[in-house]
């Protein structure tokens, strides 16, 4: 390879600047399964390749001026050296601002991280091996540098497609080696749990049922994907009785992919709405997928009786067995005499015409549906009432998902992870039953495809009806919020923010003394405005 004297310092700067250029588009990736199609749609890295423009413009201006001076070799390396270390900075500062979900350096990150960095090296060189031979004037090869990052992108598309073949290739081999242990453990009851929302409350609402009687193995936090489910596996040996697994869903074929490899006896259908129509493209895809978890053979399914329409459309054969869970009277696992309040819940749990009083400091009539869910699942599998009624009293809320935190005077209702349509209007719900001052903070729904509008705007209707301060963060996606609010007649205080940090910064001047404060979902970065 001909390189020019010098051209070895820069292939340096190029790989190390390659590699801090590659960690915000993979982080971009991450987010969504490691799809290349998202840093289309990424804010940040728009207004990053933003910079970048701006950069290489000052640059080549730089580098046209000393283009005719008698020392343009010697100031040709100088803007060379100067604009890597710009781009550098830029990039390395780029990863400084706390992220709510920072990068995790898995094993397939950092293999892609390397392998777009060593490709992205290896084209440089290649370009400025060719420039050596073939034009005379070596200044004119420092172009080469400048036009890099502006042709990153398609160097990152091709770096991580090529790298995802490797990953699919992996990734099959994990989930087969999952469905094998799955396989060999025929003592295990594998429980699945999947729906627009509640799973994690209901997996972690049946942990706790179920511990009363076996040892259970539960994927952790939102460990929900195909991966996700592989690693919990790991953990799995023959102690354990139980296996619950929450199944998450974002595009067509999701579901009938987890089922493949957990095969589950037991599953949970908690619910159907609009979370994820922005890349499931219809409610019926939705509900087709999410039916896919009603495929148990002759294994049993808990359902939401709200879906029992949907569902009973959906059942083929007479092998499954349904089991509705609700407050309908025809439901085999239900509640009656349902009183909430700020407190908890008191209602009375009926399994199979047995009634039993039951108390619950969890928040909210959706978290009663939760439990009924849970109870659903253990009653199936057996357990004892004394054993379903003592888990129910050990429930924990569960982090971030109408969670009651009280600090500094204030009642703060952290429901910020996830939020949905039908989330949204029980955390409402919650926050009306609260004899202070109400006020809701939120960045709107997201993921909602082309109804995301006019879905913010009934919940910027439905906020109006119960709080007496709104805090919105984002002024272009919080504009239907808004239009709802006005068009139902609030005449109460809106405040408006770029961040949630600014709007967080500013609560000493909004927020008072018992006020209630419902913090209503948190945007993933990558839906965030610039500021």
């Amino acid at each position: 390879m001909a390189f020019a004297r010098g051209d070895w310092f820069f292939v340096v700067m190029v790989f190390l600047t390659s590699f801090f250029m590659t960690r915000p588009y993979l982080y971009a990736i991450q987010q969504d399964n490691y799809r290349i199609t998202e840093i289309f749609k990424n804010r940040r890295l728009r207004f990053v390749y933003f910079l970048d423009v701006c950069s290489v413009a000052l640059f080549v201006g730089v580098w046209c001026v000393f283009y005719f001076v008698q020392a343009k070799a010697f100031f040709g390396f100088l803007t060379a050296l100067f604009f890597f270390v710009a781009e550098f900075a830029m990039y390395f500062m780029e990863d400084l601002p706390t992220r709510k979900k920072p990068l995790k350096y898995t094993k397939r990150a950092v293999r892609c991280l390397l392998f777009v960095s060593l490709l992205g090296t290896a084209l440089v060189s290649v370009a400025l091996a060719v420039a050596n031979v073939h034009i005379e004037d070596v200044y004119l090869r420092y172009l080469i540098f400048f036009g890099y990052p502006l042709a990153f992108p398609l160097v990152f598309i091709v770096g991580g497609n090529v790298i995802n073949v490797f990953e699919k290739v992996n990734n099959k081999g994990y989930e087969l080696r999952t469905a094998r242990i799955l396989k060999s453990m025929p003592h295990l009851e594998k429980i699945a749990i999947t729906g627009s929302f509640g799973k994690t409350s209901v997996k972690n609402f049946l942990t706790s049922i179920l511990n009363q009687k076996f040892n259970v193995l539960a994927t952790p936090k939102s460990f929900n994907t195909p991966m996700g489910i592989s690693l919990a596996v790991k953990e799995l040996d023959e102690t354990y009785d139980c296996f619950v697994a929450e199944f998450g869903a974002r595009r067509v074929g999701d579901i009938k992919r987890l089922m493949k490899i957990v095969k589950p006896n037991l599953t949970v259908l908690t619910g159907i709405n609009e979370q994820h129509l922005e890349t499931f493209r219809s409610k019926e895809n939705i509900i087709k997928e999410k039916c896919h978890i009603l495929e148990v053979g002759e294994g049993i399914c808990i359902v939401n009786d709200e879906l029992r329409d949907i569902v009973e459309d959906k059942i083929s054969g007479d092998k499954t067995q349904v089991v509705y869970a609700g407050f309908d009277e025809k439901s085999l696992i239900r509640a009656e005499n349902i009183a909430v309040s700020d407190t908890g819940s008191t209602f009375e749990l009926i399994i199979d015409g047995e009634r039993h009083a039951v108390s619950t400091h969890l928040l909210g009539i959706h978290n009663i549906k939760n439990i009924l869910l849970a109870v659903g699942v253990a009653y199936a599998l057996g357990v004892e009432t004394p054993y379903i009624l003592r888990g129910i009293e050990c429930m924990e809320p569960v982090p971030h998902r109408m969670e009651l935190i009280h600090g500094n005077g204030i009642n703060i209702i952290d429901d910020s992870f996830n939020g949905n349509p039908t989330g949204a209007k029980y955390a409402l719900d919650t926050l009306a039953l609260f004899d202070t001052r109400k006020v809701v903070l939120t960045p709107g729904l997201v993921e909602l495809g082309k109804e995301e509008g006019e879905i913010n705007f009934d919940l910027g209707r439905k906020i109006a009806e119960v709080a007496d301060l709104v805090l919105l963060v984002g002024f272009k996606r919080t504009d239907s919020i808004k239009r709802g609010l006005l068009d139902a007649g609030y005449g109460g205080e809106i405040h408006i923010y770029k961040t949630l940090a600014s709007a967080e910064e500013d609560f000493e001047n909004r927020l008072k003394a018992y006020d209630t404060l419902l913090i209503l979902n948190d945007l993933p970065d990558i839906y965030e405005e610039k500021r």
